[in-house]
């Protein structure tokens, strides 16, 4: 039952006939006042108070149409199996948004019943499982240990999300992805519960791993979430090793060699050798600062599709053919 009174009936009236002139008619706020008899400052603090609680809703068309003819060059350019290249454009954090869509429309395109699939975490990985409809039934393992206090970003909860819709049961990997502790690490993997996991990613028939770069986004930010969570000595050490790329916790150099292998064993997560016997392995990734990060991993024979955006396309297709830096899968 609404307690909206009269006045306030007129209020909404008269913000909603000044927004549908401004907005959708294209009127001046002078033209407004002038037409409405209100003063242009009170046209000014309506608009900005139908912004405010909703009346008016901006929505900005960030693309998403896929460029099937950019997709055919990369793929050629790589060796890949597929790729999807989406047209996107805006923040780093919107263009994300839409390959994590183009993402879990290719999944959901591709993906079959009986199937396991693999998940590791992050932003983009997020909307692809926030954007799903629909999975036929299949087995969802999680690769990597959980991060951080995000619930929202946090692989338990990806893994979880995906099992739902797909109507199977999830395992997780209820253990951090970066233990300090060596003797503690070990005795963590060596828990029942943890080592079911572990014993099942040979099981894994398609995985989807978001691309981590230690260089610096297009707009400064930081390009991986894996680098922050080690400590200072360790992430110099890291960086001192030629590091570049990472994907499930895993760091490698740009000729395609694991970086600091003795990090491993602080890792909980698939290890390369298991992602490499992986049939599909779709990498998802935005921003053209990600492109040495992508080649690095090609280079370890770690992708076999690829979704990215039209930006990043075109600098891959920049950057010499590597057919002969290592054989495509």
């Amino acid at each position: 039952m609404s307690t909206m009174s009269r006045s306030q009936r007129a209020r909404s009236r008269q913000m909603l006939e000044i927004a549908r002139r401004y907005y959708l008619n294209d009127e001046s706020m002078v033209s407004i006042s002038d037409q409405l008899g209100v003063s242009r400052f009170k046209v000014a603090r309506l608009l900005k108070e139908a912004r405010e609680t909703g009346l008016v809703r901006i929505t900005l068309d960030t693309g998403g149409a896929e460029d099937a003819d950019l997709a055919a060059r990369l793929s050629e350019h790589l060796g890949l199996q597929a790729a999807i290249v989406v047209d996107a454009f805006g923040t780093i954090e919107e263009v994300r948004h839409r390959i994590g869509i183009a993402a879990g429309a290719h999944l959901q395109r591709t993906l079959k019943a009986g199937e396991t699939l693999g998940l590791t975490w992050g932003r983009t990985l997020t909307h692809m499982i926030e954007s799903l409809e629909s999975l036929p039934n299949v087995q969802v393992l999680q690769l990597t240990g959980h991060v951080g206090s995000n619930l929202r970003e946090s692989p338990i909860e990806l893994a979880r999300k995906a099992s739902l819709i797909g109507g199977n049961n999830a395992k997780a990997i209820m253990a951090p992805l970066y233990v300090d502790n060596l003797q503690a690490a070990q005795a963590l993997r060596d828990q029942p519960d943890i080592k079911e996991v572990f014993d099942l990613f040979d099981t894994v028939t398609t995985a989807i791993a978001a691309v981590g770069s230690f260089r610096p986004a297009s707009d400064g930010g930081i390009n991986s979430q894996f680098l922050p969570l080690l400590p200072p000595p360790l992430q110099e050490r890291l960086l001192a090793t030629g590091a570049i790329a990472e994907v499930c916790g895993l760091p490698f150099r740009s000729d395609g060699s694991l970086a600091d292998p003795e990090l491993t064993g602080h890792i909980f997560s698939i290890s390369a050798e298991q992602l490499r016997r992986i049939p599909r392995v779709i990498a998802i990734a935005s921003d053209p600062s990600k492109a040495e990060a992508i080649l690095a991993l090609w280079r370890a024979d770690l992708i076999s599709e690829l979704v990215v955006d039209a930006d990043l396309a075109e600098t891959l297709l920049s950057l010499p053919a590597v057919a002969e830096v290592a054989p495509p899968r």
